[in-house]
């Protein structure tokens, strides 16, 4: 594939520090916003803009945050979603590199400065992504699952990536406007980034993953948001577009370990349901018992990382209850259509095995079993979105 250079080369040939124009879109920001201001200008790059976006908020509060940080602040007429609220924020920027970030990350104060670095040191690079820290903002048990899930992906990404990310990306402004900017049809949050990416690379430019130019996410997640944005938002429109860029690289969320860990979650789900229709229903009682297990493991996180380190009772016992009760539940019930549905939980856990390596490193045994069956309900969302996404395009043709 042709591979172009950047503005100028992409070489700053002066001694003078590049401009760089932070792009933040926000709908009715809060204290998270708050926050994400305060790292942007504790930046340690020397040569910046930040361009607030208001996607046509309903309070107050957001233009006053921005007015108060002394960002520049640019007002969406009516709500279009983050990819028209960055296109209006790189019309307005004056910097040659645009950083893109979102309303609930808090920047490291040398990220800007290594995307900077990147981006100069390698003139075919068009653009550069960044990823989430192991320290998840928000405490909560699921927050704090989703959050490392995507760090733990991009830190076992590629590094000549194929997509492009906006949570803590940047990109040389001139190269984001030959590719048209984001695409205007995803008026909500989706994979506008992603798309983006693919027709960067579909246009001769690089993209790199910098695993160490870092942000936090101070995202709350809630359950069923969670389901929403990952089959909708994510899933089914990731699927259409992959239909229409059929050489896209395994890499990312399209790994042969996620698409493994997916046909295995399919597999799970029909074995569940054909069981007790040939008579096996006590069969499923293990792996319920395991997912049982994960619920009163997960309960064991409500707790602070404080109170985790000074009870130190906890994991071991996780460990044993979620060894124990499938295992003992299986030699009662004697049947070896049992070992089935546990045989393909355990190649889901497999697939992703350093994932729950760093669930149990970040909060003990007990934090990497209570992910269990949420990670099943994951790649459950997963072949149910390639299964959705497969019948809205044979619809549309």
């Amino acid at each position: 594939m042709k591979e172009k250079a950047g503005a100028a080369d992409g070489v700053n040939t002066n001694h003078s520090p590049a401009m760089v124009s932070v792009v933040v879109p926000v709908f009715n920001g809060g204290d998270d916003f708050d926050r994400c201001l305060d790292a942007v200008f504790s930046t340690d790059w020397p040569a910046f803009e930040c361009i607030v976006v208001d996607d046509a908020s309903s309070d107050r509060q957001t233009a006053e945050i921005a007015a108060r940080h002394g960002a520049q602040l640019e007002c969406m007429e009516q709500q279009g979603g983050p990819g028209l609220a960055r296109n209006l924020g790189v019309e307005k920027a004056r910097g040659e590199i645009i950083f893109f970030t979102d309303a609930d990350v808090l920047l490291h104060a040398d990220t800007i400065g290594k995307a900077v670095a990147a981006l100069e040191s390698d003139p075919a690079l068009g653009a550069v992504f960044g990823s989430y820290d192991d320290a998840p903002g928000h405490g909560s048990f699921l927050s704090r699952y989703r959050n490392l899930y995507h760090h733990w992906n991009h830190q076992v990404g590629n590094e000549e990536a194929s997509t492009f990310w906006t949570g803590c990306g940047a990109i040389r402004r001139e190269v984001f406007l030959e590719v048209g900017g984001f695409n205007a049809a995803y008026g909500k949050p989706s994979i506008e980034d992603i798309e983006l990416g693919y027709r960067l690379r579909g246009a001769g430019y690089r993209i790199r993953m910098l695993k160490t130019m870092l942000g936090t996410h101070l995202k709350q997640w809630k359950f069923w948001d969670m389901l929403r944005t990952d089959v909708l938002r994510r899933g089914v429109p990731w699927v259409l577009l992959l239909l229409r860029y059929r050489s896209a690289p395994a890499d990312l969320n399209l790994n042969l370990r996620a698409r493994a860990a997916t046909v295995s979650a399919a597999l799970l789900w029909l074995v569940m349901l054909l069981l007790p229709l040939a008579g096996h229903a006590l069969a499923l009682v293990p792996t319920l018992a395991l997912f049982l297990t994960a619920v009163i493991s997960s309960g064991l996180m409500k707790d602070t990382e404080r109170e985790r380190i000074h009870s130190k009772w906890k994991s071991p016992a996780a460990l044993l209850i979620g060894i124990l009760m499938p295992l003992l539940v299986l030699v009662w019930l004697m049947d070896p259509w049992a070992l089935l549905p546990l045989l393909l939980v355990a190649v889901i856990v497999r697939a992703e095995s350093g994932f729950y390596r760093l669930l149990a490193k970040r909060g003990g045994i007990a934090f990497a079993l209570a992910v269990v069956p949420l990670q099943v309900l994951f790649f459950t969302g997963c072949a149910l979105s390639i299964f959705l996404g497969l019948f809205s395009w044979l619809r549309q043709r």
